[in-house]
């Protein structure tokens, strides 16, 4: 017998046992006298509106099952806790908090909590011998005990729980305790789990540039090819109204005809399908039952997917347009699948912004805007703001980009906005789940039509995990011989490069990402050559400070940093290998520090198109020159006379113009010696 006793959650604890007898009878066998009774005055309480515990029988054994009224009626939820009753002494106040605790849950959340605390908590008690323990004798040392018992606990194939899971089920046990009136202060004893347990030890995979570069050559093959078959469709179904309109009928027996596999016929078809179903097409079946001649021909001339093409986008389509979306914003995986209309300006004034548009709002060292020397065209078009909802972002994500940047022939904003809008557009009145109504991606189910209304991907925190999304991207990848990625991975390479690009500026990724710590950054979207790349960077920045340290300040690639190579010891040079050079005094695998000796080095590169660099050979020049006075003729002579000879030969094969332009900036080195 189940379903017996009920509990309302607002009612107070569960009811006391029934007096003792006599002849004290089991705590079971009181439970299955207090169900009979209850049942047979109260009857079955299933339907009762509450959230509730209910205790029942169940083949001779005493159930206890925690009930969850749906919102929006239906079935109610049902999580079985007769497993507290082997714990007597915690049924009452565990189920109670049970009820507190899981009430605002989904009921996955409920049954995930529930087996870990079950699996855990419940086993620790057990295996203690704890199982008539009191809610008010568990104590700290209870608590402590339990988190030694789980860093120490094995699974089944002898491996220790991950810290992850520890954290977790430490979390479970807090989250219940402090819904319990007696457990509020042991729930502050429960620790917090292993530091930096739900932190990802290795970044996002990233795509190689050549594997980013094919994924974007197939998204703008796959697009230029949506387009053209669109523009198909407007063209067949034009001809196919004017055919119905002339009075055409269908071909007879579409599976042997040729004719019936004519342009002509699929337009005629097209066009009665669209006539007969403004909405979406019903499945063979139902197009059947109403014409069919135009369910035989659709079958066996066309198929239902194509005509289906020409009318409404489907999940596949969407799959290109989507990554076009990602490329250009770097949004968050679910941020782009739950896009809306509303989101998106596409009248941003060009000249309100002082400068055309960029891709990425960072800084960025060089010019991301115009700086007036460049005009703006007045009959330029607008600028599109696509604003990214990231529902755990502290403030919300803006990109303003230009709709019409790309060369000819190629794939625009404008073109991916538009195409989104006429493939929707038949459907969108369908769609039934009001917070899908405005969102730029929604597509047809391709199978059980007639069942399922048009939709876009997921929830709003979980697009992403749509398997209508996953299935289509993969067959997109498969279709295009491209490498598994998904959008995250597009994330997280395009804030890989702009770390590169920006010389290595973990900001400027950061306000890319929209990440409130830099740590999120580096952690979770910086691929580990990159890291390798910047440590490889702080070392070398050690190496030429420890070289400037030494030098007293005279070696400081610092001050010539556009014009120098930073591991050439002296200024305008380039070095080929600065850690084995030729020169006197210097150690193999040690930064060079010959200043002043490049010109005579077979290692050293000289770039004597740019006036910079000249003006740099001419002041070193003036230093050797200058630097005679404090040292012996003989060592002048021996060490810097072929040095200044070399430089010589090199400044003779300057152009004069360049020479002139250089000579009108002046600058002083260091003396040599």
């Amino acid at each position: 017998m189940d379903d017996l006793m009920n509990l309302d959650l607002d009612g107070g604890s569960l009811p006391a046992p029934s007096p003792n007898k006599k002849t004290r009878s089991s705590r079971a066998q009181q439970v299955v006298n207090q169900s009979i009774k209850r049942e047979a005055t109260q009857g079955n309480l299933e339907n009762l509106p509450s959230t509730r515990l209910e205790r029942g029988i169940d083949n001779g054994n005493p159930t206890l099952t925690a009930i969850f009224v749906k919102a929006g009626g239906g079935k109610p939820d049902r999580i079985d806790l007769s497993f507290l009753l082997d714990f007597p002494g915690l049924t009452d106040s565990f189920a109670e908090g049970f009820l507190k605790w899981f009430k605002p849950l989904k009921q996955i959340t409920r049954v995930t909590s529930l087996g870990q605390l079950r699996t855990h908590w419940f086993t620790y008690l057990a295996e203690q011998g704890l199982t008539k323990i009191d809610i008010t004798k568990l104590d700290e040392q209870i608590i402590v005990g339990y988190n030694t018992w789980l860093h120490h606990r094995r699974k089944a194939d002898g491996k220790p729980l991950h810290p992850k899971t520890i954290g977790q089920t430490l979390s479970s046990l807090r989250s219940c305790l402090s819904t319990i009136p007696q457990g509020r202060t042991l729930a502050e004893m429960v620790p917090l789990g292993p530091p930096g347990a739900g932190r990802k030890t290795e970044a996002t995979s990233v795509l190689t540039l050549h594997e980013l570069l094919s994924v974007m050559a197939a998204v703008e093959k796959e697009i230029l090819a949506l387009r053209d078959r669109w523009a198909k469709g407007r063209q067949l179904l034009e001809l196919g109204r004017q055919r119905l309109l002339d009075g055409a009928v269908l071909e007879r027996n579409p599976k042997e005809s040729e004719k019936a596999r004519s342009e002509e016929n699929l337009a005629l078809a097209l066009a009665m399908l669209d006539q007969l179903y403004p909405g979406m097409l019903p499945g063979l079946d139902a197009i059947y039952s109403d014409n069919r001649l135009l369910s035989n021909t659709v079958n066996s001339a066309f198929t239902h997917g194509l005509v289906a093409s020409y009318l409404y986008s489907t999940n596949r389509d969407l799959v290109p347009l989507a990554l076009s979306i990602a490329l250009a914003t770097a949004f968050n995986a679910n941020t782009v699948l739950t896009l809306q209309w509303k989101n998106i300006d596409r009248k941003i004034d060009r000249l309100s912004n002082s400068g055309r548009a960029v891709k990425f709002e960072v800084k960025d060292y060089e010019h991301d805007y115009n700086d007036g020397g460049e005009d703006i065209p007045e009959d330029t078009s607008p600028l599109t703001k696509i604003t990214g909802d990231k529902p755990r972002a502290r403030y919300q994500i803006v990109r303003l980009l230009d709709p019409e940047a790309s060369g000819p022939n190629q794939v625009s904003l404008n073109l991916v906005l538009d195409l989104l809008l006429d493939l929707t557009a038949r459907i969108r009145p369908l769609v039934v789940q009001e917070d899908h109504k405005d969102r730029i991606f929604i597509a047809a189910p391709k199978q059980q039509m007639s069942k399922f209304p048009p939709r876009g991907f997921g929830r709003e925190d979980r697009a992403a995990g749509d398997t209508n999304w996953q299935d289509a991207l993969g067959y997109f990848i498969r279709d295009n011989h491209l490498p598994a990625f998904s959008l995250k991975t597009i994330r997280a390479t395009l804030m890989d490069y702009v770390q590169l690009l920006n010389r290595g500026d973990l900001q400027a990724a950061r306000q890319v990402g929209n990440h409130a710590s830099r740590v999120t950054t580096w952690t979770h979207y910086t691929s580990n050559l990159v890291k390798q790349l910047l440590q490889e960077s702080t070392g070398e920045t050690m190496l030429v400070r420890e070289r400037w340290l030494q030098s007293s300040g005279k070696m400081d690639p610092r001050k010539f940093r556009e014009w120098t190579d930073k591991g050439c010891a002296t200024p305008g040079w380039m070095c080929l290998d600065p850690f084995d050079s030729p020169r006197s005094n210097q150690k193999k695998d040690r930064l060079c520090t010959a200043y002043g000796e490049c010109p005579d080095c077979p290692l050293a590169a000289a770039r004597i198109d740019n006036p910079h660099n000249v003006m740099l050979y001419e002041a070193l020049r003036h230093a050797i020159y200058r630097s005679a006075t404090s040292m012996t003729a003989s060592m002048w002579q021996e060490r810097w006379a072929q040095v200044v000879t070399a430089l010589d030969a090199l400044l003779a094969q300057v152009p004069v113009r360049l020479l002139d332009e250089s000579r009108q900036i002046v600058v002083e080195l260091p003396n040599v010696g």
